[in-house]
């Protein structure tokens, strides 16, 4: 795995599912990488942490080919981290790249780094907009691709990061992301924005917010 170089890697994605209606997982870093510029720019970053993230978002998936992860799939994002480090990556890039996933449980660890918070940010938000766009939007306790995890993480994170852009600004710009085809995009962007009101109610109220404070 350290003789193939991780832009290789990233090619290899082409051939990789995402999801049937949504593309390969590399279309996914496309996608990921121009709304990770976009949230980076909405937090005030300037060019070179813009650049940052956005080579931290092109590797983010370069991993999942790799024979390490292949045998051992718990490791994606780690080897990712590794392997950036070997091929001489800046340190806030490569640790992006692991940060992203995060958190990957309830409870788990967030984002250490500004880069890899926005990164995740913006990583959650494709596939929950995707997803939406595609109808695949959970009912009761179906619900594949983790989107409500998904969610809470996107919400945890950008309070504890404080951050103060507009999440439907980044909600539309994911969404355009996809091409003109699909569901109209106002009505998507309301389910989606929902769906996440939806998670910070619930956070909420696991912390002992009243229900008509919340």
């Amino acid at each position: 795995d350290k003789g193939v170089p991780l832009d290789r890697q990233v090619e290899k994605l082409k051939n990789v599912l995402f999801q049937a209606q949504l593309g390969s997982v590399y279309d996914k870093v496309v996608r990921v990488q121009a709304l990770a510029r976009f949230v980076a720019q909405q937090t005030g970053g300037g060019e070179d942490f813009c650049r940052q993230v956005e080579r931290a978002a092109w590797l983010c998936k370069a991993d999942l080919v790799s024979q390490m992860v292949g045998e051992f799939p718990k490791l994606q994002g780690v080897m990712g981290r590794v392997y950036a480090g070997e091929q001489g990556e800046p340190p806030p890039v490569a640790a992006a790249i692991e940060e992203h996933y995060r958190p990957t449980a309830s409870g788990g660890a967030l984002p250490e780094t500004a880069a890899g918070a926005v990164l995740a940010i913006a990583d959650k938000l494709d596939t929950i907009c995707g997803c939406f766009r595609a109808g695949l939007i959970p009912t009761g306790a179906a619900d594949p691709y983790a989107l409500r995890r998904q969610g809470i993480g996107v919400v945890q994170i950008m309070r504890q990061r404080d951050c103060r852009f507009r999440l439907a600004a980044v909600v539309d710009r994911s969404l355009g992301l996809f091409g003109a085809d699909g569901p109209a995009p106002a009505d998507t962007a309301a389910k989606i924005m929902a769906f996440i009101e939806g998670r910070l109610a619930s956070i909420l109220g696991e912390e002992g917010f009243a229900r008509d404070t919340v």
